[in-house]
């Protein structure tokens, strides 16, 4: 009698980086809807993300492309005064995608969230803005999920 195989769980931090790629780019199309069927199913179609999760990069993409309003809203109020136009594109999504993912994904911890969105902003645009990243989303977490960061600090 044969083993059961096990099943492998779909990758989201491969899904994550996807996403990322396709909003980036839809970012900097001046975010042009009609592009987005077509990166999405590039990067559906990649070998070396065959193992991603492809609904959770669907729903991202389109959660973040839906509600870019609301969440580059909660954004600009965890900048201290920034302007959202002043931080790099690649940074901004990483945000985008981060915002997103706590206000919807409540059953993902948002630390998870935040230590995936770190891990994006080194390999996507290096070691020096994963402090901003970081505090920005430190930021949200209080405003978005306030009992589960006050529960964390009480540790």
């Amino acid at each position: 009698m044969s083993q059961p195989t096990k099943t492998k769980k779909p990758n989201r931090h491969k899904a994550r980086e996807s996403a990322l790629e396709v909003l980036y780019a839809w970012h900097n199309s001046g975010q042009d809807g009609a592009m987005i069927p077509s990166m999405l199913a590039d990067r559906l179609a990649e070998r070396e993300r065959a193992d991603q999760d492809g609904e959770f990069v669907r729903e991202l993409v389109h959660g973040v492309t839906t509600d870019v309003a609301e969440i580059d809203a909660a954004i600009a109020g965890a900048v201290n005064g920034r302007s959202l136009k002043s931080i790099a594109h690649v940074e901004h999504t990483v945000l985008r995608l981060a915002a997103w993912e706590m206000t919807h994904k409540l059953e993902t911890p948002y630390r998870v969230i935040i230590n995936e969105a770190l891990e994006l902003t080194r390999d996507y645009a290096g070691e020096a803005p994963r402090g901003f990243i970081n505090g920005v989303l430190d930021h949200l977490a209080r405003v978005l999920r306030p009992e589960e960061a006050r529960a964390a600090q009480g540790r």
